[in-house]
């Protein structure tokens, strides 16, 4: 038995040493990160390590997800999730934001929104009055003309601004890990205030009509980069546990910990 274990361990280290890391994307990088796996209580736990949790306002309700579970809001005012004192990315800084949905409510919604109410300075992830994707700087929005994202089906969606960009229509959107080229929208400067109010996800209460979310939430995250192309499909087909934190220290840990279990059983 003793020999059984240490030619096993023998093997799990060469195994582990010689295996690539699945997480090319900087964990680091990573603002916030809400897997949306809680399943039950009030608060939605930041997988980022900066422990910015967020807190379920109003008749929301935990389901399945994409990815695991996944959080169902009702589509009327006051639900959401506040991320309190997290006020996102400034500036003209770059950033991504990224998350699964699925609806089937036609018309606007708020996804993903920070920034105060006035020119250049909201900054608004959300679905357009056509039922497609679009993210806006309150004058300024980039919408994509399709496809429609109010279908029954989950979705995949991601916004990313790049460096040097100044302007809304600098922005990259992807549907599906697809980049969005039939798009339209006033073009308008990108200053996001970070200074008057919090992250929400599923609704504005700064807005007078507040556009609510009816439908379910999952795998959301936002990060202070411009994610690639081949880093919005990554974190699409595996997920964001998977896509940020897998390494071979992490694989090693846990082969060490039923190497030993093994030993002792063959002592």
């Amino acid at each position: 038995m003793k020999h059984l274990a240490i030619g096993f361990l023998i093997l799990a280290f060469c195994l582990v040493v010689g295996m690539p890391s699945e997480a090319e994307i900087d964990p680091a990088k990573a603002e916030a990160v809400w897997l949306f796996d809680d399943g039950a209580g009030v608060k939605v736990v930041d997988s980022s390590g900066h422990k910015r949790n967020g807190s379920i306002v109003g008749k929301d309700k935990w389901v399945k997800g994409k990815f695991g579970g996944g959080l169902e809001l009702s589509g009327t005012q006051n639900n959401e999730v506040i991320i309190e004192d997290y006020k996102g990315i400034g500036g003209n800084s770059p950033r991504t934001t990224v998350l699964w949905y699925w609806t089937q409510k036609a018309g606007r919604c708020r996804l993903v929104c920070w920034g105060a109410n006035d020119t250049a300075i909201k900054y608004h992830v959300r679905i357009h009055e056509g039922d497609t994707f679009r993210v806006e700087t309150q004058g300024g929005q980039l919408f994509a003309n399709k496809p429609k994202l109010t279908d029954g089906e989950w979705h995949h969606l991601a916004c990313v601004f790049p460096p040097g960009g100044k302007m809304c229509h600098d922005h990259i959107l992807y549907v599906d890990g697809v980049e969005i080229k039939d798009r339209g929208g006033n073009n308008v400067g990108v200053d996001t205030d970070t200074k008057t109010n919090d992250v929400e996800i599923g609704w504005n209460k700064w807005v007078g009509h507040g556009d609510p979310a009816q439908g379910v939430f999952d795998e959301v995250a936002i990060f202070s980069t411009a994610l690639s192309e081949k880093d919005v499909n990554d974190i699409m087909n595996k997920g964001l546990a998977v896509a940020l934190n897998v390494s071979p220290k992490e694989k090693l840990t846990t082969i060490w910990g039923s190497l030993k279990t093994i030993r002792y059983l063959g002592n």
